[in-house]
């Protein structure tokens, strides 16, 4: 487990509560934003299970992925 996602969940997880619902995307990835600046992420694919649906919107969002969980279907 890469040390930087995992405080970068803590963080999410603890200040998440204080932000309104409507605005929790934008909140998360902003604080993607100062995490991938200021952390190494590294390859945050492998850690998205930990995520919330928020921070994984968010992510999905922020690196320019597309449904991770599609990535596998080739029918």
């Amino acid at each position: 487990m890469n040390p930087d996602i995992l405080l970068l969940v803590n963080v999410w997880d603890a200040v998440k509560h204080y932000v309104p619902k409507k605005d929790r995307i934008e909140a998360a990835e902003h604080m993607l934003r100062v995490f991938d600046e200021e952390a190494d992420l590294g390859d945050v694919t492998t850690e998205m299970d930990m995520f919330d649906s928020v921070l994984k919107t968010a992510a999905k969002s922020h690196f320019g992925m597309d449904d991770i969980d599609e990535e596998d279907d080739w029918d």
